[in-house]
């Protein structure tokens, strides 16, 4: 197999090699299965081909899209996806994965706009005003994982001694508090509103990969508003997407990659069974 790059030039070229290493794949040439609409909430996909989001790590301190940014979406809208779910937005600057992670905020909201209207405009510059794909935009916080400065500065919402040998700097985390959480959920819905005032379709409210919001769902040893029990721990994220639904109404798309299974042994790990971890 050819591991490091894609360098096939042919469907037989991978039947070939998946005959050679015995991998059994069902191949089609059949294409009509992307020109497929797609029925998402009220608004339409015009095909059923999705960008996902996979973050560059190359925005501008202050958290605007830079140019590397614009050029990659660019190419996302000149490929024909139906769908660019867009890379993961900080909503709050202490909540960055790194000192070049898009963050909105309202001075830079109109780079925001910039960077959709490049999505659009080159969507229908190459495939026809009729092709308008959706456009979602990943909000997040880093939790643990927070690097705003390029320097480890981690926000956990609950210790986690599988992780904390893991990730040494656990030890000089923060643990984010009742009144904090509950504050984040207005800095949350404070970006949906300025992701619709962009011009994007929706937004993603990211609860997966042990960021804050996907922590939060195994808090079960968390004390306090948002953890322990089922509605504590998915406290944040259902008012939060509840929220954004009162203020931007049920046109505006709420989405969510959610973890469903963490593979980390209970009380740690959310989706587990509490006897055998790998269940």
């Amino acid at each position: 197999m050819k591991h490091s790059e894609f360098h096939y030039k042919s469907l037989q070229e991978i039947q070939e090699d998946c005959e050679r290493i015995k991998v059994d794949l069902n191949f089609s040439s059949d294409l009509s299965v992307f020109h497929r609409t797609v029925k998402i909430g009220k608004a339409t996909a015009p095909n059923s081909i999705a960008c996902h989001p996979m973050e560059g790590c190359d925005g501008k301190p202050d958290g605007s899209p830079d140019e590397l940014v614009f050029r990659r979406y660019k190419r996302f809208a000149r490929g024909g996806a139906g769908l660019i779910w867009m890379e993961a937005v900080a909503v709050v600057p202490e909540g960055r994965a790194s000192a070049k992670q898009l963050c909105i905020h309202k001075e830079n909201v109109s780079e925001f706009h910039k960077l959709y209207k490049t999505i659009i405009e080159n969507a229908h510059d190459e495939f026809g005003a009729e092709h308008t794909p959706l456009c979602i935009v990943q909000l997040t916080h880093s939790g643990r994982f927070s690097r705003p400065e390029s320097k480890v500065a981690p926000i956990i919402a609950c210790e986690n001694p599988y992780l904390n040998e893991r990730h040494k700097s656990e030890n000089i985390a923060h643990t984010i508090t009742d009144d904090e959480l509950e504050a984040l959920e207005d800095r949350f819905v404070e970006a949906a509103v300025l992701v619709k005032e962009a011009g994007f379709d929706g937004v993603d409210v990211k609860a997966c990969h042990r960021y804050l919001n996907s922590e939060l769902l195994s808090a079960y040893t968390r004390k306090g508003r948002y953890g322990e029990s089922f509605e504590g721990r998915t406290r944040l994220i259902r008012n939060v997407v509840d929220k954004i639904r009162a203020r931007l109404g049920s046109d505006f798309i709420i989405a969510s990659r959610l973890n469903v299974y963490d593979a980390i042994p209970y009380p740690y790990g959310f989706g587990v069974d509490h006897e055998d971890y790998t269940k």
